[in-house]
């Protein structure tokens, strides 16, 4: 047989390009200990982490101070005079309260010009044994390290320079508010850079925070030129529809203060778990952070600041030309061009070159049964977790062998999707059989240009895709080469997603990433389209998968490096003396066994009580526990009075132990007129009649205590109102408690994270 090698170096390229479009989304290189000490430094920047990441410090745990002084020496060291900004905070819809000790320090321009801040948190996750290396000990480092450099050149910029360590903004974003608020410095801001973590790997995304259009902002970071740009308009709009949780944001809504802010998502298995530590920090992502850091300080140290625009943009990254964009007016055109475009194609392909309707028609088949292959084999994720229902407990819902398998089942639909264009494959086929997938793509495009703004750059590779149609209607023998080119944007805009979505958003995004690689194949048909080897690509490609299955199952158990999230408290109902144990648990591993027992009961249908997760997690199952006394709350009433149809009531919460969190509840249906938390007022939001009305629960605050300040509460309401409290309290000492002599936690396990867990709860009832 005769073999086709323009098919098969075709085959390699398109490899190729695969690959050279995922090693443009970081560097691929790391600046080492012998880099001028005028430029950044990874390895520098990995021993502030280290320095700060040795010990979990969320707020009101005593390595909490200890980074903070850390830090402060440090900056200290540079030269520069560093202010402690303290007081309380509380967030609305969080519902956060807690004091915050924000770290500031300022670098002068030279008087002529704006303020530029640059900011990260660091204050740790509470409650789960992180030790905050990537959340956010990155983004500190990376600033330390950039600021260090920067002094080091001896240059004077025409900007202000601010630094900001925001404390307590994984209880509330509550550093950023006080310091947007309160702080003299925060009205001079211009623009922010922030720097965050989502995991301990992969490329840092790059966000836009703007009350306006985005338009001044994406032109002002393509001009500051940095190395690898990871960023576009699809997230941006994504981002603006969804409950935003960052520094950036509240410096947004309070402060109208435009910014950027930076955050790496990959290994989402590690985020706010004890996992991350600085040995589980990707070089190359801390990396990515001080190239962006960088880039931007050089530029906007001199540039001007005012970046408010009306317009938004489309942008996107792309190798070669790092950062593409254009306006939004131009996304009805492009799309009406390309529906044009198809159109006259399809017209002239009928008619001139003599292929019938009837031909690309039959293209579709394959097309949507690979789709309708790619939905079923999505459901594999549902049997992974029926199978193995410990991995339902990894909260993040991306496992430890998430990568392994999503290349399994993103290798078996391709191979699938070989398979069943093989069986449609005729000679000849490659421009009849890519019209259906160009079609689905303008439909895709059309959508997301009315709905979803920021995605329609998906217009892009059609307009690719037609011209290579045409290039094969024109040409008898298409140079395979030229296809492969001109298929290559395909590879630089969409492949991308196929990974980021199961990464970023958990293996339930997995149908979105199979849907995303049959139309992605299907865009690469004018190129694919001429293989006569798709049935051996798809046996290559079964190959592939069957071995990233096989080590998926190798990785599927839980180890020291993988550890197992479990969550214990032990729960005391003061007014009816109950107490339990409970776990937030699917699965119970041998250590909850030891404790809950091997039927332990579902938990709602032996005690009533609110769970604490950040996805909405309830308890799941509990067992009746021998009564141990632990120290409730005293609640000290200081008024309680009827003045012109308006009850005045002021109590407070006096700790009568190490408590760590005070969670209160208020009916949802007591009108508020005025509530004070530790002296912080609660505004009204933009479409609140009164106090806190829009909460969609009896859940009112969440108060994470320093030095065990008491909590102080201020309410007026309608005097006939009935106020009816209750009060749980937190301490996360259950297993240190030898009251009760639990065993220790095994190595191949951690807490649970985004659950109050390892507690001690007292819950009680007050009324007035």
């Amino acid at each position: 047989m005769k073999i086709n090698y323009a098919a098969i170096l075709s085959f390699l390229l398109l490899l190729g390009l695969f690959y050279y479009s995922f090693s443009t989304h970081k560097p691929q290189s790391i600046s080492g200990a012998e880099t001028p000490l005028t430029q950044f430094s990874t390895t520098r920047a990995m021993s502030y982490v280290d320095s700060l990441a040795q010990h979990p410090h969320s707020v009101g745990v005593p390595a909490h101070k200890k980074v903070q002084d850390y830090i402060v020496q440090q900056l200290t060291a540079m030269g520069l005079k560093v202010e402690l900004q303290s007081d309380f905070a509380y967030k609305p819809g969080w519902g956060a309260l807690s004091r915050a000790e924000n770290i500031i320090a300022k670098i002068p321009g030279d008087g002529s010009g704006q303020t530029l801040l640059l900011m990260s948190h660091y204050d740790s996750a509470p409650h789960t044994q992180s030790r905050g290396a990537s959340d956010a000990g990155s983004g500190v480092a990376a600033i330390l390290e950039t600021v260090r450099s920067f002094k080091a050149k001896g240059k004077k910029a025409k900007n202000d320079i601010i630094i900001l360590f925001t404390d307590a903004e994984e209880l509330g974003l509550n550093g950023a508010s006080i310091f947007v608020n309160k702080h003299k410095w925060a009205k001079d801001i211009d623009l922010a850079l922030n720097f965050e973590a989502r995991g301990s790997g992969g490329p840092s995304n790059m966000i836009v925070e703007t009350n306006g259009g985005n338009g001044a902002l994406i032109k002002a970071f393509a001009k500051a030129n940095p190395s690898h740009p990871f960023a576009n308009s699809l997230m941006y709009s994504v981002y603006k529809l969804l409950p935003n949780d960052t520094d950036s944001t509240v410096l947004r809504e309070d402060g109208d203060i435009d910014g950027f802010f930076f955050a790496f998502i990959g290994d989402h298995f590690d985020y706010h778990t004890a996992n991350d530590i600085p040995s589980r920090l990707d070089p190359a992502s801390l990396e990515h952070q001080g190239r962006y850091l960088t880039a931007l300080l050089d530029y906007f140290q001199d540039a001007n600041l005012n970046l408010k625009a009306e317009e938004d943009y489309v942008y996107l990254n792309m190798p070669l030309l790092k950062m593409m964009y254009y306006p939004f007016s131009w996304i009805l055109p492009m799309l009406v061009g390309a529906w044009i475009l198809f159109i006259a194609l399809l017209i002239y392909a009928v008619k001139k070159k003599e292929l019938k309707l009837i031909t690309i028609g039959r293209g579709f088949l394959p097309l949507i049964i690979s789709l309708i292959v790619g939905y079923i084999l999505s459901l594999g994720w549902n049997l992974i977790l029926a199978i193995d229902p410990a991995q339902a407990d990894i909260l993040q819902g991306f496992p430890y062998n998430g990568y392994e398998l999503l290349t399994g089942f993103v290798a078996l639909m391709i191979a699938i999707t070989f398979a069943v264009y093989y069986f449609f494959y005729k000679p000849n086929d490659a421009a009849s059989l890519s019209f259906a997938p160009l079609f689905f793509w303008l439909l895709i495009a059309t959508g997301v240009g009315i709905y979803l703004e920021g995605a329609s750059f998906f217009v892009i590779p059609v307009y690719f895709g037609l011209l290579a149609v045409f290039v094969i209607l024109q040409s008898g023998k298409p140079n395979l080469f030229i296809l492969t080119l001109l298929c290559a944007p395909a590879i630089f805009i969409v492949a991308h997603y196929i990974k980021e979505f199961p990464v970023g958003l958990g293996l339930k995004m997995l149908v979105a990433a199979l849907m995303l690689t049959v139309l992605l194949f299907g865009l690469l048909l004018p190129v694919i389209g001429y293989y006569r080897m798709k049935a051996k690509l798809a046996i290559a490609f079964a190959l592939v998968s069957i071995g990233a299955f096989i080590s998926a199952y190798a990785k599927s158990d839980f180890t020291e490096d993988r550890p197992f999230p479990t969550s214990l408290n032990y729960i005391y109902d003061v007014d009816s003396g109950n107490t339990f144990y409970a776990t937030y648990n699917t699965h119970l591993d041998d250590w909850l066994k030891l404790t809950l027992g091997e039927n332990p009961e579902v938990a709602s249908e032996i005690f009533n009580t609110a769970g604490s997760g950040k996805y909405g997690s309830k308890f799941t199952f509990a067992k009746k526990a021998p009564k141990k006394f632990i120290a409730p709350s005293q609640i000290y009433t200081s008024r309680d009075t009827v003045i012109d149809g308006k009850r005045f009531l002021n109590f407070s919460v006096f700790p009568q132990r190490n408590v760590n969190d005070i969670v209160l509840f208020l009916s949802k249906n007591v009108v508020l007129n005025t509530a004070r938390f530790n002296g912080q007022e609660v505004q009204l939001e933009n479409d609140e009649t009164s106090v806190l009305n829009n909460r969609n629960s009896d859940y009112l605050l969440s108060y994470r205590l320093t030095n065990r300040e008491p909590l102080e509460v201020e309410l007026v309401t309608e005097s006939k109102a009935a106020l009816d409290f209750t009060l749980f309290d937190y301490s996360y000492d259950l297993l240190e408690n030898t009251d009760f002599d639990l065993p220790s936690r095994p190595i191949n396990t951690m807490p649970m994270p985004f659950v109050n867990t390892d507690a001690l709860i007292t819950i009680q009832h007050f009324n007035y």
